[in-house]
């Protein structure tokens, strides 16, 4: 059976509090991303990480790694999500068959967000140990830091695919309108 890993962004303490917006793993296009990928057979988790909104690298690191994750894993990051999975498998020597990385964040200087939870330096072997590398970005993006991260990605990694969107903002429901993500459905399978 194939995994598929999709992993929620940070947010700021209000939002997290707010018990009347979902979960970081419960939100936007992450719950009908998991329902199709289980229906059609994947074993899909989205783990929900704590406190998004002063995450701690060690403490994502030890949830996260309870998980199976081998040559056929696909990985799906949003925002901090990808900016987590690129440190983690860059210290970590492990190959997998999908790395898809939605409004890709990785806190680039000076933005410095969230102290040294993104801090790492990339590996440059990593598209040997990936087979495909996806990015999925939109030209109204409003989050600072996401198309410098998103340039970072370009300029260190190919061949890598990149998917660009009118009208997408930050992939979240507000920016979309909707809680289907076809395009990323296709992606992943």
């Amino acid at each position: 059976m194939k995994n598929v890993y999709i992993l929620h962004g940070c947010c700021d303490q209000e939002e997290f509090e707010d018990t009347s917006i979902a979960s970081g793993s419960n939100f936007h296009w992450i719950p009908w991303l998991q329902k199709q990928l289980i229906v059609k057979g994947y074993n899909c988790q989205t783990p929900e990480m704590p406190t998004p909104y002063k995450p701690s690298y060690q403490t994502w690191k030890r949830l996260f790694e309870v998980y199976l994750v081998d040559e056929e894993t696909t990985l799906v990051g949003h925002s901090c999500g990808c900016g987590f999975f690129l440190r983690w498998l860059s210290e970590n020597d492990i190959n997998i068959n999908k790395l898809v990385l939605v409004a890709p964040y990785l806190d680039p200087e000076p933005f410095n967000r969230f102290g040294s939870f993104l801090k790492c330096t990339l590996a440059p072997d990593l598209m040997e140990r990936i087979k495909e590398l996806h990015i999925f970005y939109s030209k109204d993006e409003e989050v600072t830091g996401v198309k410098e991260t998103v340039k970072i990605l370009q300029d260190k990694y190919s061949p890598l695919q990149f998917h660009e969107f009118e009208n997408h903002g930050h992939f979240c429901f507000g920016d979309m309108g909707t809680e289907e993500f076809p395009e990323l459905l296709e992606i992943i399978e």
